[in-house]
């Protein structure tokens, strides 16, 4: 028993220790990995992913007024007065050494409403400020700004890529209007945040949604890349 307990927890969990030294200063990186990485190119389904309610505080079955599958990707519905939803994929995966590919957009019917692509650890928690069970990779707002957010454009596609910097914890978070960067596209965002737990629920959310159930996002595309 405490062999195969000892083998399942050497095929789930990583941890790598590098340790870089010069004359002058050492620096040590821990990258915690707890499932493998595997290249992955989700589908444009709502069968395929889970949608956690902010109104609810759980997970909710796919329907027009929460979220469905569309001719551009799953569209996922704000449920309440400032109370929005995260669509999230339905296993937690890893990404160590991986390119993580977002295609979204948001409407906020012409109000305030926040779009945050994440890594959740725990996908039946709520989010907030500052996260709560998982890291935030970027903050997008339409109609204004708040708390640091990039003001975006309702109803434009984004093209956001989260690129691990090598030697380091730290991933590029780089966002862009027509293409991803790497294929034309202009960036809009940049910015490099710390990810020690190299797997989880990939997840999009619109929260603080003032235009309540009229205010949506899209996915139109997710996946796990080499680069």
């Amino acid at each position: 028993m405490n062999r195969m307990i000892h083998l399942r927890l050497l095929l789930f969990v990583n941890i790598i220790i590098l340790v870089f030294s010069s004359s002058c200063k050492k620096k040590t990186i821990t990258n915690i990995v707890l499932v493998r990485a595997v290249d992955t190119t989700f589908t444009m389904n709502a069968k395929s992913w889970n949608c956690f309610s902010y109104q609810s505080l759980a997970l909710i079955d796919s329907g027009a007024t929460k979220y469905f599958t569309t001719a551009e990707g799953v569209k996922f519905m704000g449920q309440a007065y400032r109370l929005g939803a995260r669509i999230q994929i339905k296993s937690e995966l890893g990404f160590y050494n991986k390119v993580i590919y977002f295609k979204w957009k948001g409407y906020g019917a012409g109000q305030y409403a926040a779009f945050v692509p994440q890594i959740k650890y725990d996908p039946l928690t709520n989010d907030g400020l500052p996260p709560i069970q998982g890291v935030d990779l970027a903050l997008f707002s339409v109609s204004n700004t708040f708390g640091g957010s990039t003001l975006i454009q309702e109803n434009v596609w984004y093209y956001t890529r989260i690129v691990p910097v090598p030697g380091s914890d730290n991933y590029q978070v780089i966002t862009a209007t027509g293409n991803y960067n790497n294929q034309g596209g202009t960036t809009i965002s940049s910015t490099s945040i710390p990810i020690y737990t190299k797997s989880g629920y990939i997840a999009l959310r619109i929260g603080d949604c003032y235009g309540s159930t009229n205010a949506y996002g899209v996915i139109g595309e997710c996946k796990i890349a080499p680069n």
